[in-house]
C-alpha cells in the first residue's frame, strides 16, 4: 500500500511517500529565490572559459551557472553580455554552480517536448519491438521536424487522444515561454519549475492510494483521495525514519548491513553480512542477504537523493547465476525510481557498477551539516602537546 502525506506549515510544506510504511521518497518545498531543477532562465553571459569550454551564465544577482559547450544545440560559443535562454539540469551545491543547458526540456506525465532540437525517441522503460515502433510513429507526426519528443513509459498504456492533447499542451507552453522571455530583461526568471508535489504526483509510476494531510485546502485538486490528519509526519514517524536512512551504516532485517560511503567522485556502499556463515547452505544464505540489500540499496538510492558514479561491493558469490540474480532484483528495484538508473553489471573487481542521474539536491546536503569539530571528515586531531585544542580552528595555510 503507497501513502502520500503532505504537512503544510505556512509558506512550506513537507512531502512523503511510503510503500508499505517504509519511507521511499521525502520532499520539503524549495527556498524563495533557490535556483531549482527545470527552471528556465533568460540569463546573461557573465564569461566565457574556452579552457572549459563553458561560459558562465548570470541568473540573478550575484548568481551565476555553468553552461558547457556541449549543452548548446546550435553549438555557436556566445560572448560575454549575449542573452541565453537556458533551464537548469543541476542545482547548485557547495562550490559548485548550478549546472544549465540550452537544449531545454519541458516534461509532461506522458512525453516530454524538447524543442531545440530534432530526434524523437521512446523510453527504454517501454518494453516490445511492436509498441515502441508505433509509439516513434506517433511522436514523429505529432512536432515539427525541428523538434523532438521523449514518450515516457507512461504513454504505453494511455489513449491516443491523451498524448496528442498533452503535447500540444507542451508546444503551447513553449510558445508562450518565447513570447515571455522576449519581453524580459536578463538576468530573470521565464518559467518557475514544478513544486515538490507536483514532480512527485508527474513521475510517480504508481499513483499513492491515499493522501493524508494536515491542510486538504492547500493541496487543491490533485485526482486522490484527501484525508486530513493533525500532524502526518509525526504519525508516520517520518522524521524518525529520515534519520535511520541517513546514518552512514544502515541495518537490513535479516540483521546484516549497509556502509553508504559517498565521495567526491562517486558513492561506494558496502554490504556486510550479520555473522559469519558456513555450511552447505551458505550460498543460499549469502544470495539471500544480497538479495534484500540490493532491494534496500535501491530504497536508499532514492531517499537520499544520490547521483553519479556508484559502485556496490556485494558479499561475493561464486556462483554467477547468483550474481545475475542479484543484478536482475536490483535493476527491478530501481525501476520504480523515476530517476534514470543504468545497472552496468559486475566489474572485473567483483564489485557492481551502476549511474544514477544527479536530478536533485542530495537530502544529506538539505538536512545535514558538516561537523564543526572533524570539519566532516569523520576525525578530529590526535591531542597532543604541539597541537592546539580540538575547538579552536586554524586556517589550513597557517604555519
Amino acid at each position: 500500500m503507497s501513502l502520500l502525506l503532505v504537512e503544510v506549515q505556512g509558506a512550506e510544506r513537507e512531502i512523503a511517500l511510503l510503500e508499505d510504511n517504509r519511507l521511499v521518497d521525502y520532499h520539503r518545498s524549495a527556498d524563495a529565490g533557490s535556483i531549482r531543477p527545470e527552471e528556465i532562465y533568460i540569463g546573461r553571459v557573465s564569461r566565457v572559459m574556452k579552457n572549459l569550454q563553458a561560459a558562465f551564465v548570470r541568473l540573478a544577482d550575484k548568481v551565476d551557472g555553468f553552461l558547457p559547450f556541449a549543452q548548446i544545440p546550435s553549438g555557436n560559443i556566445p560572448q560575454p553580455g549575449d542573452s541565453l535562454l537556458v533551464q537548469v539540469k543541476k542545482p547548485p551545491l557547495p562550490g559548485k554552480a548550478a549546472y544549465l543547458t540550452m537544449d531545454i526540456s519541458l516534461t509532461g506525465t506522458l512525453a516530454i517536448l524538447t524543442p531545440c532540437r530534432p530526434g524523437s525517441r521512446v523510453s527504454r522503460r517501454v518494453g516490445g519491438e511492436e509498441d515502441r515502433r508505433r509509439l516513434l510513429r506517433l511522436a514523429r507526426q505529432l512536432v515539427p521536424q525541428d523538434m523532438s519528443l521523449v514518450l515516457r513509459e507512461d504513454s504505453l498504456h494511455a489513449g491516443e487522444d491523451a498524448l496528442r492533447t498533452e503535447v500540444a499542451q507542451l508546444l503551447a507552453r513553449w510558445q508562450d515561454i518565447g513570447e515571455r522571455a522576449a519581453h524580459l530583461s536578463p538576468p530573470a526568471v521565464v518559467e518557475q519549475a514544478p513544486d515538490a508535489l507536483q514532480r512527485l504526483l508527474r513521475d510517480l509510476h504508481e499513483v499513492p492510494e491515499r493522501v493524508l494531510t494536515n491542510d486538504p485546502a492547500a493541496l487543491g485538486d490533485i485526482g486522490l483521495p484527501v484525508t486530513q490528519a493533525a500532524h502526518p509526519m509525526q504519525l508516520h514517524e517520518v522524521h524518525h525514519k529520515l534519520q535511520r536512512a541517513l546514518r552512514r551504516k544502515v541495518q537490513l532485517k535479516s540483521g546484516a548491513s549497509l556502509v553508504i560511503d559517498p565521495c567526491e567522485a562517486m558513492t561506494v556502499i558496502d554490504v556486510n553480512t550479520a555473522q559469519n556463515i558456513e555450511g552447505k547452505n551458505r550460498d543460499r544464505a549469502l544470495l539471500k542477504t544480497n538479495l534484500e540489500a540490493a532491494g534496500e540499496i535501491a530504497r536508499l538510492l532514492r531517499l537520499r537523493r544520490m547521483g553519479g558514479i556508484i559502485l556496490i561491493d556485494f558479499i561475493d558469490m561464486v556462483s554467477s547465476q547468483d550474481r545475475e540474480e542479484v543484478l536482475a532484483a536490483l535493476r527491478d528495484a530501481l525501476s520504480r525510481d523515476p530517476v534514470k538508473t543504468v545497472v552496468h553489471g559486475f566489474t572485473q573487481l567483483g564489485l557492481v557498477e551502476m549511474t544514477r542521474k544527479k536530478a536533485d539536491e542530495p537530502l544529506a546536503s538539505e538536512r545535514l551539516i558538516p561537523c564543526p569539530r572533524c570539519r566532516g571528515t569523520g576525525f578530529a586531531q590526535r591531542p597532543s602537546e604541539d597541537t592546539q585544542p580540538p575547538h579552536k580552528e586554524e586556517p589550513d595555510d597557517a604555519p
